[in-house]
């Protein structure tokens, strides 16, 4: 992946968006198009040598046909003129939180070990909330083998205090000499 191709190309595509009033409907078509990608085979035939570009372009105009905004086919097809197909699920996602962002919502993952109380969760939601000065949407994952504490993901930025990240810590201090 490339994050700063990604990143262009998502700001051309979101600017283009704001000034047609089409944010919304260009974000349901990248929705749409990302699960249209998994689902079937057109990942992989848009990113086959095999096949001519006047191919996949006469594929990207029927399924283009299909999108809520015109923008998102014209986008398609520039995509598919620079070679950049194996971008768009990342395009697609980065998108979507640049446009929660724009709206003042931030996504935050949250690691426990365990499926943790709902009071709780309406605590961490409100420090969240003031914290980032945005709107906070929860996204809540359990995994026991991270033994206890939390990993908090806010956008690129991970806070690490799971009980197994500060034992890896420990050994690797101790390894190494240090004690403290």
């Amino acid at each position: 992946m490339d994050p700063v191709a990604v990143d262009r190309y998502v700001r051309a595509l979101f600017n283009a968006a704001t000034s047609l009033s089409h944010e919304q409907l260009v974000e349901q078509d990248l929705v749409s198009l990302k699960k249209e990608l998994r689902r079937s085979g057109l990942k992989n035939f848009l990113e086959n040598p095999r096949y001519p570009l006047r191919i996949k372009m006469r594929t990207i105009e029927k399924i283009g046909n299909m999108f809520s905004s015109t923008l998102s086919a014209n986008f398609l097809r520039i995509i598919l003129l620079h070679s950049r197909t194996g971008l768009l699920e990342q395009i697609s996602d980065r998108y979507i939180e640049l446009h929660r962002e724009a709206k003042g919502i931030v996504t935050c993952n949250l690691l426990f070990a365990t499926q943790p109380s709902e009071e709780f969760l309406i605590l961490v939601e409100k420090e969240l909330k003031r914290i980032t000065g945005m709107n906070v949407e929860l996204q809540i994952q359990t995994d026991p083998e991270i033994l206890g504490g939390v990993r908090l993901k806010i956008k690129n930025h991970v806070l690490d205090g799971t009980y197994r990240k500060s034992l890896e810590l420990m050994k690797e201090r101790l390894l190494e000499g240090q004690y403290t």
